[in-house]
């Protein structure tokens, strides 16, 4: 169990950037480099110069809107309280914003397996990059291409890391699932305790879900899966420790890792649920 608390994480402000704009940020953990179901949680602060041109991605990506409004175009506008899908292999944006906003961003492995580079290695793939060409509009143009269109800033960074050609999987979506969860009913799961399925496309695809507990209340999870508090606070507690967490805490657990957390206060927590990568359906 890995407990990542708020209040003393840093935050940092991003230095190249490889895309458009201010961006601040505190890190809410990250999985093990290298393999399929490898994540990193994030808070995002950015400003309303930021800047994402059209792009897709190898891996799986979760928003949750929590202050201002991000504008994807065609595919819609997220608001406080909304939550998306950025599935691999489908294109959105291009993504403004006219706002401050503050934005939790998961971003995990997905059913192609190709996983997702670790944060180390994108920070430095781009320092390196930006040393012998420029990043302009979320695009990144290597040296005498200027009257190219370049290639996307990410997809760059990926294969300067991982010293090959990037494949895009197959587009499973036709566009990205943006959702208001304020939507979908609550259902009783015991005493003091309720959820609702934000979405869950199968078990190689990180699903969503959303758990809230009166005072005193408890609930049992087992990983892999990632926990964030959106309000209250509580008691974490495994057979090996027993931690306090807050708002704005996320919690990690891995594959067979189990917690049982317990409210002191009404509390409300969103559930990634890990894919998880082996031989059964």
């Amino acid at each position: 169990m890995q407990l990542v608390r708020f209040a003393d994480t840093e935050i940092q402000t991003r230095g190249v950037n490889h895309r458009v704009g201010t961006f601040r940020f505190k890190d809410l953990g990250e999985g093990q480099a290298g393999t399929a179901g490898n994540f990193f949680l994030r808070l995002v602060w950015s400003q309303t110069d930021f800047f994402s041109p059209r792009h897709l991605h190898n891996f799986d990506q979760v928003r949750v809107q929590l202050k201002g409004e991000f504008d994807f175009a065609s595919d819609g506008v997220m608001k406080p309280g909304a939550v998306a899908y950025f599935p691999e292999g489908t294109p959105y944006g291009p993504q403004t914003s006219q706002d401050e906003t503050l934005q939790l961003v998961m971003q995990i492995g997905g059913p192609s397996g190709a996983g997702y580079m670790s944060e180390a290695q994108r920070v430095a793939a781009v320092d390196a990059l930006a040393k012998v060409g420029r990043f302009s509009e979320g695009r990144y143009f290597a040296p005498g291409d200027s009257g190219s269109t370049g290639v996307d800033s990410l997809q760059a960074a990926w294969e300067y890391a991982l010293g090959q050609k990037m494949a895009y999987p197959p587009q499973r979506f036709q566009k990205p699932v943006l959702m208001n969860p304020d939507a979908i009913a609550w259902r009783a799961r015991g005493a003091g305790v309720e959820r609702r399925q934000v979405w869950d496309f199968g078990r190689q695809a990180v699903a969503l879900e959303q758990y809230r507990l009166a005072a005193g209340a408890a609930l049992p999870l087992k990983g892999p899966l990632s926990c964030f508090v959106e309000q209250g606070g509580g008691l974490a507690k495994n057979q090996a420790l027993e931690s306090a967490f807050e708002s704005l805490d996320a919690l990690h657990l891995k594959q067979g890792e189990a917690v049982t957390l317990t409210a002191k206060e009404p509390t409300q927590f969103l559930v990634f649920v890990h894919p998880v990568f082996d031989a059964s359906p």
